[in-house]
């Protein structure tokens, strides 16, 4: 197979970072997984193109924090865990035997969106459930999380009307 070349920008104009993989389908994949810091089981049975697609969006969101917000990067972890704020109350409640325990439960054969759909149900406020979207955003590219996370909102609204 021929050498493929994917660009993903982080953002529209010609002056924003740029980040290119040359090779072959397989190593670009891998390379993007790395280079974004995406979990590999979330990306399971995805077409490069979607991941693409995932890593043009985890991108973008970067992007627009750092040039709308002035945000910058302050700690990136190597571990199989994300940064967890000390100062943030929901990230010092989440164990990570919890986080473990749920993933070790779940046969790897079954729905991979399984954990996803069962947090987006636990969720009582909206901003839960926005905080919970911007935590795991790679489970968003599907179709079903996504309206089942559009659907608890509506119904979070409703409540809160």
């Amino acid at each position: 197979m021929s050498e493929t070349t994917v660009t993903i920008k982080y953002g529209k104009g010609y002056d924003d970072t740029w980040a290119v993989f040359r090779g072959r389908p397989e190593e670009i994949r891998a390379d993007i997984l790395s280079y974004f810091g995406m979990d590999p089981e979330t990306q399971r049975g995805l077409s490069l193109s979607s991941v693409v697609i995932n890593a043009t969006n985890v991108a973008h969101g970067k992007g627009l924090i750092a040039t709308a917000l002035g945000a910058t990067v302050v700690e990136e972890t190597t571990t199989d865990e994300p940064a967890k704020p000390t100062s943030d109350p929901w990230a010092a409640a989440a164990s990570t035997t919890q986080v473990h325990t749920v993933a070790d439960q779940a046969p790897a054969a079954e729905d991979p969106n399984a954990w996803i759909l069962g947090e987006i149900e636990k969720k009582t406020a909206v901003q839960e459930l926005k905080k919970l979207w911007a935590d795991n955003q790679s489970f968003f590219s599907d179709e079903k999380v996504m309206a089942a996370w559009k659907a608890k909102g509506k119904s979070l609204q409703g409540v809160a009307a």
